[in-house]
């Protein structure tokens, strides 16, 4: 491995010399061309035609799994890769990537037939000292980073923040257009907490906007949603304020979900690979169920965003150290655990990589998604005329504007049971297909000036994409 590591400096070493001339070539074959950066349209310009079906990664956690494992850590990342692989996952989304280790993970990505969308550890526009002398220092980076991408098609992205705050976004914009000249056939995002969220595509010309949503605290914690009905309407009310933001512009929508435990303070992993809160412990986020899992999924797809990715691949490290931790320093003492609490897997993936329940189930409902995913892209949100849905569910309609074909997306709302959901259609409907089911809904005989009935068997948290003929 150590000379790997050498034959990996070498080549970065050699990209920085070459990254002027690089910029210069790319400079020069545009104007022979006759295309300017600025004028045309580009494919850094437009959304990107391609549904995620993602998993996010901090890239350090891959080295201290190892470490804790005393494997290498590029072993350590292809268990995590084999595991999405097997899970239908078809993109990665990396963060805190070194441009060291870009080019092996490329490959690795690409051996499995996966994209990559990387968060650059030396890319980051809340990064103030990085901005000095006119942004010398992104002048001299941006060139030799997209040298070392170089022309594959497994890199379909670049993102430029992760969670930067409103006095941010200029810069995110500034480092849009940076990457636009220099590497036009890739589209540039940030991901975004819900209040920043809509503030994107007014203050940015982003092409993709994302925002991350984490609708499931602990128990009893006051800083978010920890309830049923509290998660689902932040979760869905945040969703509504993304897309409304977007409106009929050009930017498209994916939603960052939840596959995480979050505790401060005194915490141990059991046999399973749970982590523990400890009496002293503050519970701040616990890992949803396999209901809560399918669930965030489908909201996403039925609230019209064009993409899902995972928060996150690998879990913290196992540290015997964190067990005897203080109590959590919090002004809110009064809901610090009081007995050992399981919250759950800590990750998609165990500290050893191997995949959790809740990543099983993931991948279930992107096998489900993925033969769809050419129609979901191209789904408009519409209301359909005497659509409706009686049970504990949502729907939303949707028209195919190649075909004008129309469609709906059924979410079960209950995240413990099955239910039976009665969809309600125009009286002139002829049938509703269960594209999922490869099925056909019985409907209720025609009556004047009344709707037909179907109903609709879902699993709890689960849902489907009708077509509606």
């Amino acid at each position: 491995m150590t000379s790997l590591k050498n034959y990996q400096l070498l080549c970065t070493a050699l990209l920085r010399s070459f990254s002027v001339a690089y910029l210069a070539v790319v400079t020069a074959v545009l104007a022979i061309s006759g295309r300017s950066t600025t004028a045309e349209t580009f494919a850094a310009d437009r959304p990107p035609a391609f549904v995620p079906l993602g998993a996010y990664l901090s890239w350090e956690r891959t080295d201290a799994c190892a470490k804790a494992n005393g494997i290498d850590r590029w072993a350590d990342v292809a268990r995590r890769l084999d595991a999405l692989r097997k899970n239908h996952v078809n993109l990665l989304w990396v963060t805190n990537m070194d441009e060291v280790d870009l080019p092996r993970l490329i490959a690795e990505c690409e051996k499995r037939d996966m994209r990559l969308l990387p968060s650059m550890g030396a890319v980051e526009a809340k990064v103030d000292w990085r901005w000095a002398d006119d942004g010398t220092y992104y002048n001299r980076l941006l060139p030799q980073l997209v040298a070392t991408a170089g022309g594959s098609s497994t890199l379909i992205g670049w993102v430029l923040s992760d969670e930067p705050l409103a006095e941010h976004l200029p810069r995110v914009e500034t480092l849009r257009k940076k990457f636009r000249e220099l590497d036009p056939d890739r589209f540039t995002t940030a991901v975004t907490m819900w209040p920043q969220t809509p503030l994107v595509p007014a203050e940015t010309k982003l092409p993709l906007v994302v925002m991350d949503l984490y609708p499931f605290f602990g128990p009893n914690d006051p800083n978010g949603p920890h309830t049923d009905a509290a998660s689902k309407g932040f979760f869905r009310n945040n969703m509504t304020a993304m897309m409304k933001a977007i409106g009929d512009g050009p930017a498209s929508a994916w939603v960052m979900g939840m596959c995480f435990s979050d505790i401060w303070g005194p915490r141990e992993y059991n046999t399973e690979g749970h982590l523990i809160g400890l009496p002293g412990s503050y519970l701040h986020w616990r890992c949803p169920t396999l209901a809560e899992m399918r669930w965030q999924v489908w909201e996403s797809f039925r609230g019209g965003a064009k993409g899902f990715v995972c928060y996150t691949l690998a879990p913290e490290a196992p540290d015997p150290a964190t067990s005897t931790l203080p109590p959590a320093d919090v002004a809110w003492k009064e809901v610090l655990a009081t007995e050992p609490t399981d919250l759950g897997p800590n990750a998609l993936t165990n500290p050893d990589g191997s995949s959790t329940p809740q990543l099983q189930e993931l991948g279930r409902v992107y096998a489900q998604l993925a033969p769809h995913a050419d129609l979901l892209l191209r789904l408009k949100r519409t209301d359909i005329e005497a659509m409706s849905l009686e049970g504990p569910g949502a729907i939303q309609g949707f028209v195919d504007p190649d075909t004008g074909a129309r469609y709906a997306i059924v979410v079960n709302d209950d995240l413990h049971e099955r239910q039976a959901l009665r969809v309600a259609v125009p009286n002139a409907t002829e049938k509703i297909e269960d594209l999922l089911e490869h099925s056909v809904l019985p409907l209720t005989e025609r009556t004047l000036n009344e709707s037909r009935n179907g109903t609709l068997m879902l699993d709890a948290g689960s849902g489907t994409l009708l077509g509606i003929r």
